[in-house]
């Protein structure tokens, strides 16, 4: 594939996306398809949930544009996974699903890429890599999940992601990578119009799980080409680091409270941030910040010498570990006394 063919691949996503969004708003207002007030939620009006779908269609068009890459057996057992994880979202978004049911989808969808050769290569042992895997994927695709409780923040986290593996792949001169990520990442940006505050369409849980599902399946994808093995794996994980850091957080402070990590809650670091005085809306743009500086740092990673990548991600580690430190000292009870507080979900 040429540079202008995986540009093509960014912009036909980004197109359909955006020009289908409102169309799939349409669809879910007549089918009732809603997400209704709550008490843990600050929306006035029932909103639109289909917005998952806008982001699948537009993604799926996208590469069945280029024989080059949905020729592959790995990219079409990734979009039967995909399409899995919709499904299973869309049912839960509308009816409620058991974890236990949910999990159990995104175990199926993590073994249809499995079963296509799709692996953590780097440990030699072939079943503890496929352990590894299936907690790479589960997990990353939960973060994804876990962090849709702000307009615009999971969409857009994923989006730049995307970006940058696309950047990263390209650079390495992985054609059919740098593609597919520049696929999500139009599917995601062309989404986000329609879900910033006031939000005129939400994505769901069909949505969210289909990007971390993406996202966790492209890191494996590529090969992240540096000077040495610990380098190569520090790409993909400061590329996703902000998901991964925020689920870390969460499972750590519940873990350290007594609750369980599973058990939901405003005590993510988007909330944090909002009780630290930011609105919602910037504070979901000091999010973006961070995932722009972790990708550029990636960058850093693929192009400078060894030991000098390794400085970059420890420098990068502290960099996150110091926010981890600020933000667990918020008091997040402050929610239950707050009406209309800022950082509350959607």
């Amino acid at each position: 594939m040429n540079p202008t063919q995986i540009i093509e691949t960014f912009f036909i996503a980004l197109s359909v996306s955006y020009l289908l969004a409102p169309f799939i708003r349409v669809v879910a207002i007549k089918i009732n398809y809603l997400d209704h007030p709550k008490d843990n939620k600050v929306h006035a009006h029932p909103t639109p949930l289909l917005g998952g779908v806008s982001i699948f269609i537009a993604f799926l068009v996208a590469v069945m544009t280029k024989h080059q890459i949905i020729s592959l057996s790995p990219v079409q057992a990734i979009i039967a996974g995909t399409f899995l994880l919709l499904v299973i979202g869309l049912v839960d978004d509308k009816m409620g699903m058991m974890p236990n049911f949910k999990l159990l989808g995104q175990f199926l969808a993590a073994m249809i890429i499995i079963k296509a050769g799709l692996r953590i290569t780097f440990i030699s042992n072939y079943y503890l890599s496929v352990i590894v895997t299936y907690i790479w994927i589960i997990g990353i695709t939960n973060s994804f999940n876990l962090l849709d409780n702000m307009n615009g923040l999971s969409a857009g986290i994923a989006g730049i992601a995307a970006f940058f593996f696309g950047i990263i792949a390209y650079m390495d001169g992985q054609a059919v990578v740098s593609a597919l990520s520049l696929a999500v990442a139009g599917s995601s940006f062309g989404f986000l119009k329609h879900n910033f505050p006031k939000a005129s369409l939400f994505m769901g849980d069909a949505g969210s799980l289909i990007l971390g599902y993406l996202l966790s399946a492209i890191a494996m994808l590529g090969s992240w080409k540096s000077g040495m093995l610990t380098t190569s794996l520090m790409i993909p994980i400061l590329v996703l680091g902000y998901p991964i850091f925020d689920t870390t957080l969460v499972s750590i402070m519940r873990t350290l409270e007594g609750r369980s990590i599973f058990q939901g809650g405003k005590d993510h670091s988007s909330h944090r941030l909002s009780l630290l005085g930011f609105k919602r809306f910037k504070a979901v743009l000091v999010i973006y910040a961070i995932c722009v500086f972790l990708g550029i740092v990636a960058i850093g990673v693929t192009k400078v010498r060894s030991n000098a990548g390794i400085l970059l991600g420890v420098f990068a580690f502290i960099v996150m570990l110091s926010l981890g430190i600020r933000l667990s000292f918020v008091d997040t009870k402050r929610f239950g006394r707050m009406k209309g507080a800022n950082g509350l979900d959607q």
